[in-house]
């Protein structure tokens, strides 16, 4: 996304009080859907499960999170406020570590981690993952890419993780 299609963008949103709250809520909203429904998927996994799936359902996300964690420290994007002429409609005062966004990476594999244990679980946990990919761009903290790029990357460790390696 370029400075001018983000301004014109956000300044959609800045237009209107209402969509602008309405838009900061689905943004700080939709992240502690991701961990209430990862904690949905634990107890079900603790209730119904067997030892192997209750393990490979905390392992996979916290390896998937550490890797990546590392992986945004050596490559140390800048964000999108950093390098165009943008006021963010969230502002955050973090530098780097942009690629890949975390909250994609852990929205994909908790995604993936909720499909495991129920498909109908798991589709609806996408489409929270989808809409936060949607809202980070928008909101001026990540650039397209690094929100594709952490669902991509959630997504293949929750396929690995869950269905070759658990499997």
């Amino acid at each position: 996304m370029n400075e001018q299609l983000y301004n014109k963008i956000s300044t959609w949103f800045r237009k209107s009080d209402v969509r602008l709250k309405l838009f900061v809520f689905a943004y700080r909203l939709l992240p502690y859907v991701t961990a209430l429904g990862y904690a949905a998927s634990v107890i079900y996994e603790i209730l119904y499960g067997a030892t192997k799936e209750i393990a490979g359902i905390i392992l996979v996300p916290a390896v998937t999170f550490v890797i990546c964690t590392i992986f945004r420290k050596i490559v140390n994007a800048k964000r999108p406020y950093e390098e165009m002429a943008i006021e963010p409609l969230i502002i955050k005062n973090k530098r780097g570590q942009s690629f890949p966004s975390r909250h994609m990476v852990s929205a994909g594999v908790i995604a993936m981690a909720a499909l495991y244990v129920n498909t109908a679980f798991g589709i609806g946990m996408l489409a929270v993952a989808v809409s936060i990919g949607i809202l980070r761009p928008i909101a001026g903290v990540h650039y397209i890419k690094d929100v594709i790029a952490g669902l991509a990357i959630g997504v293949l460790c929750g396929i690995i993780g869950f269905y070759f390696i658990l499997n």
